[in-house]
């Protein structure tokens, strides 16, 4: 799954979005709407929270975009859980 992939579902959803939730922040992944949050920090905390509790497996792309004509705040990010460094490495 490509982050592009969910690009091109947040744009094919952006019109019907800009309706009901203008000025919000859309969570997408792959071709799946995941939420509409207010402020772009929740829709980060909520990307988190799935992460952890595994529903988003790790390597998958989100998009965090604004609902906006003009969008002014879009996040791809790819999450993966940190490894602990080996014994005696810091």
């Amino acid at each position: 799954m490509l982050a592009s992939e969910a690009a091109r579902t947040f744009e094919a959803m952006k019109e019907d979005l800009m309706k009901s939730f203008p000025g919000q922040y859309a969570l997408v992944c792959g071709q799946r709407l995941v939420g509409v949050f207010k402020h772009v920090d929740d829709a980060m905390g909520a990307c988190s929270r799935l992460f952890d509790q595994d529903g988003l497996p790790p390597g998958t792309p989100i998009l965090i975009s604004e609902i906006a004509l003009q969008v002014s705040v879009r996040v791809f990010a790819t999450p993966f859980r940190r490894v602990a460094p080996a014994a005696g490495l810091p």
